[in-house]
């Protein structure tokens, strides 16, 4: 069975302004000194379960085997949701079960569910509001310091747990179009679709250099197939393949946002040209 490699890995809606992560950090490393804690990102929107999934399951496979994410983005604390280890075929998945673990976690291999129970490894007192600094830090501390992850609690039956709606989203309306939605738009406004660009261009047949229509509010735009958006024409709308595998919709020199008029959740009909 593998075993930690000592990372932790933190993501979080808690911004860098107050001292909230320094108070996860601080709890960690006095359980654990040796550990490496490191910072993916703090500045999930606030409550944004959806985007905190998406950007756990789009980073995790690049880090060490063994590595500890724990992930705090948590409406919820304090309520009747559970609070979890997931334990996959390489790495440890630590925070609430509110669905922003099971992504990642799912296409890693899910091997255990566990319940976060044993208060010997919490800090006291347990504040309602803040399971990150005394439910979720502690444990993923002795975590990677090699407590076994059965001493934390119970086992849970792995369907229990809860999942977002689908993420990785696509409907099929027809042999040429299919649906799909906006799951993140990024700072240049490039447009993240919910669905592999492998599987998109496998549902419509598609093959670099193909004419595609993309319809979104009722209007309806003209895009191109490319291995990336920088060998198109400036101002094409182009579909690609991101950096994560994922089918993107982007403009060069442009934000495919401002010119498609999308918002995250979005839905957007992608249809070959014929």
């Amino acid at each position: 069975m593998k075993t930690s490699c000592g990372v932790i890995a933190l993501i979080t809606d808690f911004g860098y302004i107050d001292p909230y992560v320094g108070a996860m950090k601080g709890v960690a490393l006095d359980i654990c000194p040796k550990i490496k804690i490191v910072d993916i990102t703090h500045e999930i929107p606030s409550f944004d379960i959806d985007y905190a999934a998406l950007a756990l399951f789009m980073v995790y496979k690049y880090y060490p085997v063994g590595t500890i994410f724990v992930v705090v983005v948590d409406p919820g604390v304090g309520s009747a949701r559970r609070p979890i280890l997931i334990v996959t075929r390489n790495y440890y998945f630590i925070g609430p079960d509110n669905g922003v673990l099971t992504l990642a976690a799912k296409n890693d291999g899910i091997e255990a569910v566990i319940k976060l129970e044993n208060e010997i490894y919490f800090r006291k007192p347990v504040s309602r509001s803040f399971h990150g600094r005394d439910i979720f830090m502690p444990v993923a501390a002795w975590l990677a310091c090699g407590t076994p992850p059965e001493s934390f609690g119970s086992l849970q039956p792995i369907d229990s747990i809860k999942e977002l709606e689908a993420m990785l989203y696509i409907k099929k309306i027809n042999s040429k179009c299919i649906e799909l939605k906006a799951i993140h738009i990024d700072k240049f406004g490039n447009i993240m679709l919910s669905n592999m660009f492998n599987d998109v261009a496998k549902a419509l047949g598609l093959d670099i250099g193909d004419r595609l229509y993309v319809y979104t509010n009722n209007a309806r735009f003209e895009a191109v197939v490319r291995e990336v958006f920088s060998l198109a024409r400036e101002g094409e709308l182009v579909l690609y393949e991101n950096s994560f595998q994922l089918a993107e919709l982007a403009i060069n020199k442009g934000s495919a946002k401002d010119i498609l008029k999308v918002n995250k959740r979005d839905t957007v009909k992608i249809c070959k040209e014929v």
